[in-house]
């Protein structure tokens, strides 16, 4: 007669073996089907209309100074140039604005969103166009 026993532990484990790998599986697919992403479309901000005026204390300024984007760092006594409400105009024209190529300018092109400099903070693209535009339009004390 044959002694059945050796076979029945060998089944038993086997099973034991399969119910830890689907147990394992199981867990994969569950941590696979939650991660989920949600991809945010970002749409190209509006054009500057040329014929607006575009005010350095209204529309300009609050750029460098809302937020403490700007003036966290370029504040009076700190890092130049300061970019204060009231100083601001006198610390970026002349110095950082090149009226005949706008894009050249300093202040626009150095915190722009796609420029490699100034990576810890940077202009949203609707910023850098305002920017862009005020300089356009002669960058005026408005």
């Amino acid at each position: 007669m044959i002694d059945k026993k050796p076979f029945k532990k060998i089944n038993a484990m086997s099973k034991m073996r399969f119910l830890k790998q689907s147990f394992f599986v199981i867990i994969l697919l569950m941590l696979a089907s939650a991660c989920t992403y949600d991809f945010v479309e970002v749409s190209e901000p509006d054009p500057i209309d040329p014929t607006d005026t575009i005010s350095f204390k209204t529309v300009v300024a609050p750029i460098f100074s809302d937020g403490n984007k700007c003036t966290a760092c370029h504040s009076t006594g700190a890092t130049p140039p300061d970019l204060t409400p009231d100083r601001a105009y006198g610390a970026i024209v002349p110095a950082l604005v090149n009226t005949n190529d706008p894009e050249a300018s300093s202040i626009y092109w150095f915190a722009h969103p796609q420029s490699e400099t100034h990576e810890w903070k940077k202009y949203t693209q609707s910023e850098a166009n305002i920017i862009l535009g005020w300089i356009e339009q002669g960058a005026q004390n408005n």
